[in-house]
């Protein structure tokens, strides 16, 4: 089967320009996976070895607390998949991350990944800026989840990633974003 990681390639060359042999150098260790909808990428308790980029469908970071799901991220086409904090810490995974739908995944070993970092100027640049992207967008959605209003989550929602309301049971919106079903509803219909 013909593979195709154009998209991954692509939105690698806009961090850092890849020349043929760094992303040779890449394209040894990739291979496609597909999950079915529900079907675990990575589950509690284990520790996480590969870095999946999504090319379709999309998955959420969840965890059972208290007998309830609690859902910390999603991730949609060309954004990663993966549990940065596992693979750097080689401690066990405390979220399941699982496909909300079918979806179809480039992967890679995460251990080879990192060791490919160590092996350029270019992939050294693209590792400390993806490291430095998790980082912060981990603090800010640690700030928002203390400081903004349910409002203010759901605006920024709404503004950055509209897709997400049509793609996404509104239940497992309501959950990561900190509100009920009942709350969301009264975002999205203010005029009832």
């Amino acid at each position: 089967m013909n593979q195709d990681f154009t998209p991954l390639r692509t939105y690698l060359n806009s961090l850092v320009p890849l020349n043929d042999l760094e992303w040779e150098n890449l394209n040894e260790l990739l291979y496609i996976q597909v999950y079915d909808k529900k079907e675990l990428f990575l589950a509690e308790g284990k520790i996480c070895k590969t870095v999946g980029f999504l090319l379709e469908g999309c998955f959420r970071w969840v965890k059972d607390h208290n007998g309830e799901d609690r859902t910390f991220d999603f991730a949609i086409e060309h954004e990663f998949v993966t549990n940065y904090y596992s693979i750097v810490t080689q401690k066990p995974s405390k979220v399941n991350i699982l496909a909300v739908e079918k979806s179809t995944l480039v992967c890679m070993d995460a251990k080879k990944l990192i060791d490919l970092f160590d092996s350029s100027y270019s992939w050294q640049k693209i590792g400390r800026y993806l490291a430095q992207h998790t980082a912060c967008y981990f603090m800010e959605r640690l700030e928002a989840s203390y400081y903004e209003t349910p409002q203010i989550r759901y605006d920024k929602l709404m503004s950055t990633s509209p897709e997400l309301f049509l793609r996404i049971p509104h239940h497992m919106l309501a959950n990561y974003l900190g509100m009920t079903k009942e709350t969301l509803s009264r975002l999205r219909n203010p005029a009832r």
